[in-house]
């Protein structure tokens, strides 16, 4: 399916006649390639200047501004009509609240809420709709220009493409809009029940014990996540609290836009929001230059320990910036102990010199205890961690190897840890490796700093986690969410593996499960790359337009359908135990030892003078032979569990014992009483026959 037909799928009927005219504009590029005066002198003459609104290029961009004058406008007024509509039902919200609360017993607003409810819907199926349109368009125009490129021998698409990310449909602001539709659920669940404190301010806790479940979203798939997500958790923003988040509600919060003008991007310019519901997160991973922790950890070790150092927001190195010094320590699942992160916080302008040794980590508390800052509980667990950390890195010579940066939002209630969900994206992993450590400032990398291709990697999908903690499983309306969007759930998927892997291959003996689907992924967009620069006819530019996946913006997983689940996929991965499948065979030795003791009584009794016996041992043996089958089968199918993907799924129902076996077993030791009591009142009656 190529693109054109992508936008007649994807679009919503409503704006179609606004999306870019991208089938008309494709057929300009096919006749201006036909125009022999379009082939482009190598050197622009001073005649060329004169006839400059005749020529190809201009003719096309001129056409190419229409278009995307048209797409801002739209843009620009559709986000305006969302934020003004969103206002309004959250006030229409606070106000429904307020009659739910004075109602009379047995009065209900059940169909007010009913048909509220239908409205906030109606918004969020709107904010998809509009988040299609920026995407599709961009794609549009960035097709669009290097086709033109393509076809008429130049080369000005990569300057029109960077140019886009200034225009104002590529600037719209779903942070707003995002936050309000939140707003507008949380009102209206208010109207039913006291959901939280309304001023109630999230802190992350020193310590987290978590179960995790992490997920693969499609770029295109995030802003519909969002919108499910809210309509049941709230959004959790670091240091703000409900109350905070509704100053979007003020009128003035969004001025009035004068769209009738033709500079659309100084209009946008006199809005400029400072509420966001994604925060920037950055961590920095240490290790050592063989990496051992990397293999400690990959080799799933029992208390294997990972140290990152953790800020929120930009970085400038401000001396006084918090940078959160962080332990990681894995348990495995059999042990009565859990997998958590502790961490500690120390100022930015310490940080080189705890990396260093050189850190009075004792001073450093006691002065917080003199300042009277932090509980005695955080400040004794801070300081065990401190110092913990220090070993490590001293001990092991860690040092910064990998930075891990991405956009995070969070969806909880402020005033509980137990259902947490939260969706990096954006995701960029750095180089932060120096050969022979870092002994001077800055401690790590800087945005003026100069990267070469080969250190950054750019992660194609978002991650969604959802971290459980004394909750069994995840919720039925977050399951149904996961299957909608095609969510790839991916077995103990780690950044910092993931980073090390493309970042520092030569330093890793053992690559991540997943790694193969990302290698593979990179072969192609790079045969894709030397394909676009071979083909140079424009009768194939023009028709090569069927990868509606954007030319592989993300790689094609192998994936199965996760077991009991309700539709969303499950990362397709070997998982051979070697320890489960010798158990394996253990079991069935046992069972087959079983079954030969029971066909040395049946060939005994087969042998017997009278017939009574002789029945019996014959139905014994035929009774062997089904156990003996019955016991080969079972082992191949608990083979198939062992080495097959259900297992990975951590599927609570999935059993890898033989449930029947100890029936089976039990059958087959009665059976052989049975024998045995008819057997001895045959003998008792003969003798009883011959004594008479």
């Amino acid at each position: 399916m190529g693109f054109a037909d992508t936008i007649e799928a994807e679009a919503h009927e409503p704006h179609r006649q606004y999306y870019l005219r991208y089938t008309q504009l494709k057929e300009l590029v096919s006749e201006l390639s036909k125009d022999e005066s379009a082939q482009l002198r190598s050197r622009i003459k001073s005649a060329d200047f004169m006839d400059m609104q005749a020529r190809p290029a201009s003719r096309f961009q001129e056409t190419l501004r229409g278009e995307l004058q048209k797409v801002n406008q739209f843009a620009c007024v559709k986000h305006e009509a969302l934020f003004l509509g969103l206002r309004r039902v959250c006030d229409e919200c606070n106000n429904l609240g307020k009659q739910a609360r004075s109602l009379a017993p047995g009065q209900s607003l059940a169909t007010e809420l009913e048909k509220m409810r239908g409205e906030i819907l109606a918004f969020s199926d709107e904010i998809v709709h509009l988040d299609t349109y920026v995407r599709l368009n961009y794609i549009g125009f960035q097709k669009l220009t290097r086709k033109f490129d393509a076809c008429l021998g130049i080369s000005g698409s990569a300057l029109f493409v960077a140019g886009l990310h200034t225009e104002a449909f590529c600037n719209v602001r779903f942070d707003d809009i995002l936050i309000l539709l939140g707003l507008a659920w949380s009102r209206w669940r208010s109207c039913m029940t006291a959901e939280q404190s309304k001023d109630a301010t999230w802190k992350p806790p020193e310590s987290f014990v978590r179960n995790t479940a992490k997920y693969w979203v499609r770029p295109d798939k995030v802003v519909l996540l969002k919108t499910r997500i809210v309509e049941h958790l709230p959004y959790l923003i670091f240091g703000a609290s409900t109350a905070e988040q509704e100053k979007l509600l003020d009128p003035f919060a969004l001025l009035d836009l004068d769209y009738q003008g033709f500079d659309i991007q100084s209009s946008m310019g006199a809005y400029t929001g400072t509420m966001e519901e994604s925060q920037l997160l950055s961590s920095v991973y240490f290790d050592s230059p063989d990496a051992v922790s990397y293999q400690e950890r990959i080799h799933r070790e029992e208390g294997a320990r990972l140290v990152r150092f953790r800020w929120y927001g930009e970085n400038n190195l401000e001396p006084d910036k918090e940078v959160y010094i962080e332990r990681k320590i894995h348990h495995e699942g059999w042990g009565s102990a859990q997998s958590a992160k502790e961490r500690a916080i120390l100022p930015q302008k310490d940080v080189l010199s705890y990396m260093n040794g050189k850190f009075d980590i004792d001073g450093y508390f006691s002065q917080l205890a003199a300042e009277g800052r932090y509980s005695d509980k955080a400040r004794k667990a801070m300081k065990g961690i401190c110092h913990e950390v220090h070993d490590m890195i001293q001990n092991k010579k860690l040092q910064p190897i990998i930075r891990t940066s991405y956009y995070r939002c969070a969806f909880q209630l402020a005033t509980s840890n137990e259902v947490r969900v939260s969706l990096d994206t954006q995701m960029s992993l750095l180089n932060e490796f120096r050969e022979g450590g870092h002994h001077e400032e800055p401690w790590c990398k800087i945005s003026s700093d100069l990267l070469r291709k080969d250190e950054i990697y750019r992660f194609p999908f978002a991650i969604l986690e959802i971290k459980l903690q004394n909750v069994s499983e995840t919720p039925l309306w977050l399951r149904q969410t996961l299957a909608d969007i095609g969510a790839i759930q991916v077995h103990k998927f780690s950044k910092f593996q993931h980073a090390m892997a493309f970042l520092h291959p030569e330093k890793v003996p053992i690559l991540p499960h997943w790694h193969k689907d990302f290698q593979d992924w990179h072969d192609q967009r790079e045969r894709l790359v030397n394909m676009r620069v071979a083909n140079k006819s424009v009768s194939k530019v023009l028709q090569s337009d069927t990868d509606t996946q954007e030319d592989f913006d993300v790689p094609n997983i192998s994936k199965v359908v996760a077991p009991n689940g309700v539709g969303h996929f499950l990362k397709d991965m070997q998982n051979l135990d070697p320890k489960g499948i010798f158990a394996n065979e253990r079991t069935l030795l046992h069972y087959a030892e079983k079954g030969l003791y029971l066909s040395g009584l049946s060939a005994i009794l087969l042998y017997q003078p009278h017939s009574a016996a002789r029945a019996s041992g014959l139905t014994l043996a035929v009774c062997t032979a089904i156990f003996f089958v019955w016991a080969l089968v079972e082992y191949y199918a608990r083979l198939g569990r062992i080495v097959g993907r259900a297992k990975v799924g951590k599927d609570s129902t999935l059993r890898l014992d033989w449930v029947l076996g100890p029936l089976v077993v039990g059958a087959l030791i009665l059976l052989v009483l049975a024998i045995s009591v008819v057997e001895a009142a045959i003998k008792v009656r003969a003798k009883t026959g011959i004594n008479d």
